[in-house]
């Protein structure tokens, strides 16, 4: 039988949802049977739905053991770094003449949110506005690989366990270089707003790792499966 597309993309969703705001902690094990409960539904589509996590790599099926939710190690991070770093860098160039005077809006309200989120120690939202706001000059580009390269990566590693690291070090920093994008994107220079952002986005990689593997420890640290 044919299992609904609609409802595989819901359970995929809902997992994806879960896994990136932390309420599945890294090393997790994915109970089918609570997945199956919470939705009233066979286990074919939830089956299909973690396959398709695993291909973004952020779900680990182990064979009769079931699936996990992937761990992120620091060389991991640094590699993802690099690659999205270069691939958000083009993005930029390439979205720089499609960029409209609505998008520069979102762009200045999304820092303000973030802002805001940084205040109130909001790790979970402001990981959410930051990713709104990187999102906002990657779909303008108009380059549907690099749009889906760029989603993939991102959804594999920008998680609130890695934003934590920037409340307790850098935070107004990493806020200020958003504003800096913007000002860059006015200057309509393609070069420049490339290396901007690809810049913006190297700085992330962090050299102390006994700092950043103590963070990812008290970020794996079990969360109710609500």
């Amino acid at each position: 039988m044919k299992i609904p597309p609609l409802l595989v993309e819901d359970v995929t969703n809902f997992l994806r949802s879960a896994i990136v705001s932390g309420k599945l902690a890294q090393g997790e094990k994915l109970s089918e049977t609570s997945i199956q409960k919470r939705f009233g539904i066979s286990r074919s589509p939830i089956r299909e739905a973690l396959r398709i996590l695993e291909q973004e790599g952020i779900v680990m099926i182990l064979p009769r053991r079931g699936a996990y939710v992937n761990k992120i190690t620091l060389d991991e991070l640094n590699d993802t770094t690099v690659v999205v770093a270069n691939l958000e860098g083009l993005a930029a160039r390439l979205a720089l003449p499609e960029l409209t005077d609505k998008n520069f809006k979102k762009m200045v309200m999304l820092v303000k949110k973030m802002e805001e989120e940084v205040k109130e120690f909001s790790i979970n939202d402001y990981t959410k506005t930051h990713n709104d706001f990187h999102e906002t000059f990657v779909l303008s580009c108009n380059n549907r690989v690099l749009i889906n390269s760029i989603g993939k990566l991102r959804r594999r590693y920008v998680r609130p366990m890695v934003t934590s690291y920037y409340f307790v070090n850098n935070i107004e920093d990493a806020v200020k270089s958003h504003i800096k994008i913007i000002e860059t994107f006015k200057k309509n220079d393609p070069q420049e707003v490339e290396n901007v952002v690809k810049n913006h986005i190297m700085n992330a990689l962090i050299n102390d790792k006994d700092l950043w593997e103590k963070n990812m420890e008290e970020g794996n640290e079990k969360k109710r499966f609500a």
